[in-house]
């Protein structure tokens, strides 16, 4: 499934900023419990349909979201949030490119800030942006 392709290209992505800023981002696939007054990212990719544009068949074209959520002590300034969340849309700008094992796709709407979410002891900053790709099968 290149859905999957296109989420391990924009992971790669993520995955070496995040490390050069020493902010973790927490795996669905592995246990992850945030330490006490941590920033710390869970990401997500939203797929969208799947289409077919080619004669023949022979390639799929995929279009999802993809949204990183910057997760905040309570109390901290939100201007935390809003710079990382600043220095998102320059790494993932529109038209930079995906690629990972046969597929070759774009980021084509830039990166948007969601409302705020608040908890008790944390907020939440989504974020998302549009992807879309191409497949061979």
């Amino acid at each position: 499934m290149s859905h999957a392709r296109a989420r391990q290209a924009i992971e790669i992505k993520l995955s070496a900023w995040a490390a050069a800023l020493t902010i973790r981002v927490a795996n669905f696939q592995q246990g992850f419990e945030p330490g006490a007054d941590e920033t710390y990212l869970r990401a997500f990719l939203l797929p969208g349909p799947t289409t077919c544009r080619y004669l023949g068949g022979d390639a799929y074209e995929y279009t999802g979201v993809y949204q990183v959520s910057i997760v905040c002590p309570a109390g901290q300034a939100l201007a935390t949030a809003e710079a990382l969340i600043d220095e998102l849309s320059t790494l993932f700008r529109v038209d930079t490119e995906l690629s990972c094992n046969g597929f070759e796709g774009l980021i084509v709407e830039p990166l948007g800030q969601g409302p705020t979410i608040t908890e008790p002891a944390t907020y939440t900053v989504p974020a998302s942006f549009t992807y879309r790709g191409v497949a061979d099968l």
